[in-house]
């Protein structure tokens, strides 16, 4: 075999759908103790296999949550087992479906109320693990020489950021009836790339990566769950169908950007934003060019994300007081509570599930009390590391981030990276695991409270953050990439 023959890209690619049943645990049953109340089809899982005989990829994209801890564990050992592949050539990338069951039994105390601890499969989990084994086995030897292309198409019909300020300064949660009270047509800043990646073989399209950024969360509702692949999955499965070939979703920086009508909306009207999505990735192949570059390359980097003192004494019992208050008319019916610690909540919501909400936070602030009452103030963490994974497949850079990165750090990705095309990630993991944080926010929303802003309040040990927060994430993709340019 020639050199030129080793470092020729291949692909090969499939995708496996599982099927959940009315009566599984929901994946708020953590929080609600529901159960699967209905299932709209099946939830679909993309594997692409990447290689140029020395570096070797297994990217595996699903509407269901792959990028958990115990997830990946199970998965690492079915790649290495059907594949041949180290945890270290395994990148996992969720769409952030919400409707979907739970995977997960737990096994241990809750670190939180309401909050899943480590634990083992269920039996819907060990499920998919057989499924992801048996189509993974053939993948190696389907490779085949493919060349890159790609295109990019705006899709802003349905999609707006979240992230609100009252007249104060306060950052709030545009719910959807703030939402109705902005205007139909507003978006904020959001990001509007329909991107797409195609691998081309000698008889046709072999695999192609569809991206973009926002929360599938147009059918959820957490007290009443149902299964449905939200807009991700039926614009893939059109996009599929137009190209004969597997497509893998990847779920963009969307910690603050929403799909219209959260917790109000139908099946009809999430079905209706993949149709849409799915035309604009169509145009997206239309307007396709070839990759200037060819190649695959991989590169791993650790992130420190800042973070701030922890808040003084007399704030912390404030808060405190008022959360505990607040807990409490929650749970009697109470239908004002709307607002606390900087949190709002929609009426779409019930008040026991808004207390529910609130009182998660709760363990955070008495631990925070008790380490400022005594005096160990100095001794919380100073940073997070984060884990980043950055690939670059011809002139396409892929930066994986395991968190919920907000918009502005994926558009600085794609400002600062030196690639034409450039698909930022969050809901990720790689070999270095994710995050211990969900939502981490860009500089302009590190100082916010409300619920995405003010996440770190739902762990038991991560002080507020201070800019650049999650943007630290993305200087270092951006390094990363330069130096794999190299």
């Amino acid at each position: 075999m020639s050199a030129a023959d080793t470092l020729a890209l291949k692909a090969s690619a499939v995708t496996f759908a599982i099927q959940p049943t009315v009566g599984a645990a929901g994946a708020a049953h953590a929080v609600t103790g529901s159960a699967i109340a209905e299932v709209h089809g099946d939830l679909k899982t993309t594997v692409v296999l990447l290689s140029d005989g020395l570096t070797h990829l297994c990217l595996i994209t699903s509407s269901v949550p792959v990028q958990t801890t115990e997830m990946r564990q199970a998965i690492y050992g079915a790649v290495a087992e059907s594949a041949g592949l180290q945890p270290e050539q395994v990148i996992f990338v969720s769409s952030h479906n919400h409707c979907v069951p739970a995977f997960i039994e737990p096994v241990a105390p809750a670190p939180a109320p309401g909050f899943a601890p480590l634990g083992r499969l269920n039996a819907l989990g060990r499920e998919f693990i057989g499924l992801l084994r048996a189509a993974l086995a053939p993948l190696p030897g389907r490779l085949e020489p493919v060349t890159v292309e790609w295109g990019v198409s705006p899709e802003t019909r349905f999609t707006y950021n979240r992230r609100g300020r009252r007249p104060d300064g306060r950052a709030y949660f545009i719910r959807e009836e703030d939402r109705l009270l902005l205007g139909e047509d507003y978006r904020g800043e959001i990001d509007p790339d329909a991107s797409v990646v195609l691998f081309r073989g000698a008889r046709g399209v072999v695999a192609a990566l569809a991206h973009f950024t926002g929360h599938p969360v147009t059918a959820y509702r957490p007290e009443r769950m149902i299964v449905f692949g939200e807009y991700p999955q039926v614009a893939g499965e059109i996009l599929a169908e137009r190209l004969g070939a597997p497509v893998a979703f990847l779920q963009g920086c969307a910690g603050d950007i929403n799909a219209k009508h959260l917790l109000t909306g139908t099946v009809a009207q999430a079905r209706q934003f993949g149709e849409w999505l799915a035309e604009s990735f169509l145009k997206a192949v239309e307007g396709r060019r070839p990759s200037a570059r060819s190649g695959l390359r991989r590169h791993g980097v650790l992130a420190q994300i800042p973070l701030a003192p922890l808040p003084p004494v007399a704030e912390l019992q404030r808060d405190l007081d008022d959360i505990r208050r607040f807990v409490a008319r929650g749970r009697a019916g109470d239908e004002d509570t709307r607002e606390c610690v900087g949190m709002n909540f929609p009426r779409a919501l019930t008040p026991p599930y808004r207390a529910r909400l609130v009182e998660m936070v709760q363990p955070w602030y008495e631990w925070a009390l008790r380490v400022q009452a005594e005096g160990r103030g100095d001794s919380v963490l100073k940073s997070l590391p984060v884990a980043v994974e950055v690939v670059r497949i011809g002139d396409v850079g892929l930066v994986a981030l395991p968190f919920e990165p907000f918009v502005r750090t994926g558009l600085k990705l794609k400002r600062e990276a030196p690639l034409p095309c450039i698909l930022p990630c969050g809901y990720s993991g790689g070999f270095s695991g994710g995050s211990k944080c969900a939502y981490i926010p860009d500089a302009s929303a590190a100082d916010d409270r409300e619920y995405m802003g003010g996440f770190f309040r739902y762990t038991r040990n991560i002080p507020p953050y201070q800019a650049p927060a999650g943007d630290a994430a993305a200087t270092a993709g951006v390094r990363a990439l330069e130096e794999i340019l190299l």
